[in-house]
C-alpha cells in the first residue's frame, strides 16, 4: 500500500462492467439468468385466475411437483407406485392424466361442457387443450378447469399420501365445480367472464 497512489476505493463489476454502487437486483440476475418466457404463461397467468391455483400449474406444467417418481430420482427409499390407485408409478402425467380417480373428474367436467374435453394421451396435448379456444369452451374456462382439477387432484393425492384419507371423487368434484362457479361470478364484469357462466351450467 502506499499513500501517494491515493484512498482505496471499492468497485463492483459483473460480466466486466464495473458499477459504481451495488446491486442485488444485477446480481441476481448475474446468478440466476432469466429463462426465455413460455408461451403457456399468459394463458396460465390470465386475469382472474385463482392465485395458488395458478402457481400449482405453472410447478405441474413445469414437472416439478414432488411425486413418487421424482423423489424416488433423489434417492428416497421409498414405493413408486400411485399412492391412490397403485396400478401404475406415480408421475404427474400418470396422477392429472390417467389415475381412475382423476378420470372421474375429467368425466364430470366433460359432462358440463358437452363432452368437448379429448381424451389427453400426455401432458403436452392437456396444455395444448387448454391454451387453445373455441366459442363454446373459451381458453380461459378450459384453464380454469385444468387449474382447479390439477390443484383439487393433487390436494387429495397428497390427503392420501400423509393421512390416508381420500373424498370420493364425485365430492372432489362438488368443491372444483363450486370454486369455478365462485370465480367466474367474482368476474362477471370482466369481458372474458361475462358468459362463462351460461356455457359452464349449462
Amino acid at each position: 500500500p502506499s499513500l501517494d497512489r491515493g484512498p482505496d476505493i471499492f468497485s463492483w463489476s459483473t460480466e466486466g462492467q464495473s458499477h459504481p454502487v451495488f446491486s442485488s437486483s444485477r446480481t441476481w440476475e448475474v446468478l440466476r439468468p432469466r429463462a426465455p418466457t413460455q408461451a403457456i404463461a399468459k394463458h396460465i397467468w390470465f386475469s382472474g385466475a385463482t392465485p395458488k391455483h395458478a402457481f400449482h400449474l405453472w410447478v405441474t406444467n413445469l414437472n416439478r411437483l414432488p411425486t413418487r417418481c421424482r423423489l424416488a430420482s433423489w434417492g428416497l427409499q421409498i414405493q413408486t407406485d400411485c399412492c391412490i390407485c397403485s396400478t401404475q408409478q406415480e408421475t404427474r402425467d400418470h396422477l392429472m392424466l390417467s389415475c381412475p380417480y382423476a378420470g372421474v373428474l375429467w368425466t364430470e367436467i366433460n359432462r358440463r361442457i358437452r363432452n368437448l374435453v379429448p381424451p389427453f394421451s400426455n401432458w403436452s396435448h392437456l396444455i395444448q387443450w387448454a391454451s387453445s379456444s373455441t366459442s363454446l369452451t373459451p381458453s380461459v374456462l378450459r384453464m380454469m378447469v385444468v387449474q382447479a382439477l390439477t390443484y383439487t387432484h393433487w390436494q387429495q393425492r397428497n390427503n392420501m399420501l400423509h393421512n390416508q384419507t381420500l373424498l370420493p371423487p364425485l365430492v372432489a368434484f362438488k368443491g372444483i365445480n363450486r370454486h369455478i362457479i365462485v370465480s367466474i361470478y367474482a368476474a362477471r364484469k370482466r369481458r372474458k367472464f361475462s358468459s362463462l357462466m351460461a356455457l359452464w351450467l349449462i
